[in-house]
């Protein structure tokens, strides 16, 4: 057997309200080209988010995160901003917005949007007039001589960095006469974040949409807002073969010293939150908070919430769950879940990502089954859960001919590109699952539609969809939101964790990570155990149902069986409900 792991977790017991909202609210990412097409051309619009609101509402989702929806050429669809202050026309309209903050508003829903800084597009009027050198805009870019010249005189890059994207982090401009800087694609060229003419544009346009409603901002890309000063070149890691620095364009092999998570970084996010946290003092209402995007380790991610004096970010998404590639044990789940609470400042809030739009979904890096269990775990941990779009029905991977691709960016681990992650929710069986009215859309429907969506799924007890909104009501409950959290490893694949505030209902949640079935026996385990474990939301491949009741204490231990990839989620004892 393995030995008893306990960890505690408390929040404060401060009531939900306006100012602490973002405590414990779930955040939905709404993909927008793939949510909800209203006008019939086969993209996702903001008439479609509307008209969809009430999903919203079922799922008991208080907030939602809008992907750029701003002017753009897309060659990145939409994080290749070209006006930070214009709804792009495949999207709508700024009064299609405003329609969607004030029905959102309605529904008591938050409205959450990407703050995209680190780079705008090309095509942005602010890089053509730095270009041409006019002022002030002749800053506004990471600009740099080039070190020299080779034989033929083509420019030299003026050191080794490398883009994500497109190999070589700097592009020639030959009007310049210079190199701009590029962490993503060339046509992404990266903003001077030093230039303070810059920073209060962006000011601006934070008020500009904070005016129109909303309530928070995803900082994307935030670990590479500012450079190294001095321009260093970047080390190589130990490689075992030159081949490694191909793959990925090759950046994996850099230690990213002078290019990633700077301490200046940091600081320029405090000034942003120190604006907003003034902002919010002197228009009051709901609180407007900051979320980061980082695929960092621990210690830069933890940075991301500064302290108490000197605050940084609301929180950062946590990826360890988005980033995973191979089946957790029960060891190595624990040892994920309780390493970030245990860093996590007593003053923070931990914030859960498994899925998003530059990662493969769960049910196709491992299962349907599996994409059930991260759901359960998700929303029941301490914290805050980020949801993507279709997770609620645990949506899989699109299947996207060559021919049919719109990215050039692979999925990572994968030969393909992150469209496979991206295709068109599933609300119904109709012609492309009620997405669009027209008959192409922008990305193919997974063909599975006909058998999962969200119609199909308000009819089945105990499939994913009932199951998100039975986890949904949980979340609500004073337990799981002030309560304690407490960690089990039952054996290699069982793993076990509770939900426990004096004066409540206790919950347990099983899990069976493996693909065998497997013999519980809580008797001796888990603290404070009644005799009778009554079964409130349950996986549909468990064996057992809603209301099911499970004696787990007598004088022989008792044991019940877990099915493969299987959850359950009990109450400790025989209370006649759920108490919030």
């Amino acid at each position: 057997m393995m030995p008893l792991l306990i960890f505690f977790f408390i929040f404060s017991s401060a009531s939900c309200n306006e100012e602490n909202w973002w405590k414990f609210t779930e955040i939905y990412e709404v993909y927008i080209s793939s949510f909800k097409d209203s006008n019939g051309d086969g993209v996702g619009d903001l008439k479609g988010i509307t008209s969809k609101l009430d999903h919203f509402v079922d799922l008991q989702i208080d907030s939602i995160w809008i992907t750029p929806f701003f002017e753009s050429p897309k060659n990145d669809n939409g994080y290749d901003i070209s006006n930070y202050t214009a709804v792009d026309p495949v999207f709508g309209t700024l009064a299609d917005f405003e329609e969607l903050s004030k029905e959102a508003k309605k529904r008591g829903i938050k409205i959450l949007i990407d703050f995209v800084i680190n780079h705008s597009s090309d095509e942005h009027i602010w890089f053509q007039k730095s270009i041409e050198k006019i002022k002030p805009y002749d800053d506004y870019y990471v600009w740099k001589d080039p070190k020299g010249y080779d034989k033929n005189n083509n420019p030299i890059p003026p050191n080794n960095w490398l883009s994500w994207f497109d190999g070589i982090a700097w592009e020639w401009n030959t009007k310049r006469k210079q190199y701009y800087l590029h962490h993503f694609g060339k046509k992404q060229p990266d903003l001077n974040l030093k230039n303070e003419k810059l920073i209060n544009d962006l000011k601006d346009v934070l008020v500009f949409w904070f005016d129109r409603g909303v309530s928070g901002l995803r900082f994307d890309a935030a670990a590479y807002y500012i450079e190294d000063a001095e321009f260093r070149d970047e080390s190589l890691k130990k490689l075992d073969s030159k081949s490694k620095l191909e793959f990925g364009f090759g950046r994996d092999a850099y230690t990213n010293k002078y290019t990633k998570n700077l301490p200046e970084s940091y600081e320029l996010i405090h000034k942003f939150r120190v604006f907003i946290d003034n902002f919010n003092k002197i228009k009051g209402g709901n609180k407007r908070i900051i979320v980061i995007e980082d695929y960092a380790d621990l210690k830069s991610t933890l940075a991301y919430y500064g302290t108490e004096d000197h605050p940084v970010a609301h929180y950062p998404f946590n990826f360890e769950l988005a980033r995973a590639s191979d089946f957790f044990t029960s060891a190595s789940l624990h040892q994920l879940i309780t390493t970030w609470l245990e860093s996590v400042p007593k003053f923070g809030v931990p914030a859960w990502n498994a899925e998003n739009h530059d990662r493969s979904r769960i049910g196709s890096r491992f299962s349907e089954e599996y994409a059930r269990l991260i759901n359960i775990l998700m929303m029941l941990l301490p914290g805050v859960p980020s949801i993507y779009y279709g997770q609620e029905i645990c949506m899989i991977n699109g299947v996207v001919r060559p021919d049919q691709e719109k990215d050039y960016v692979l999925l990572p681990g994968t030969t393909r590109t992150r469209d496979l992650a991206r295709t068109p929710m599933q609300w119904d069986s109709t012609l492309n699952s009620g997405f669009t009215s027209e008959v192409k859309t922008w990305l193919p429907v997974q063909p599975s539609f006909w058998r999962l969506n969200v119609e199909i799924g308000k009819n089945n007890r105990n499939n994913c969809l009932n199951i998100f909104k039975d986890l949904s009501r949980l979340r609500k409950t004073r337990t799981c939101k002030y309560g304690t959290f407490n960690s089990f490893q039952l054996s290699t694949w069982l793993y076990v964790f509770t939900r426990n505030l004096k004066e409540h209902d206790t919950y347990i949640v099983i899990m069976n990570l493996g693909t065998d079935y497997q013999m519980a026996n809580l008797q001796g385990r888990i603290p404070n155990l009644k005799t009778f474990l009554k079964v409130l939301i349950t996986t549909e491949n468990s064996g057992y149902n809603k209301g099911d009741i499970i004696k787990v204490k007598s004088k022989y231990p008792p044991v019940f069986v877990m099915r493969p990839l299987s959850a359950i989620v009990f109450l400790n004892g025989l209370s006649s409900k759920v108490r919030g």
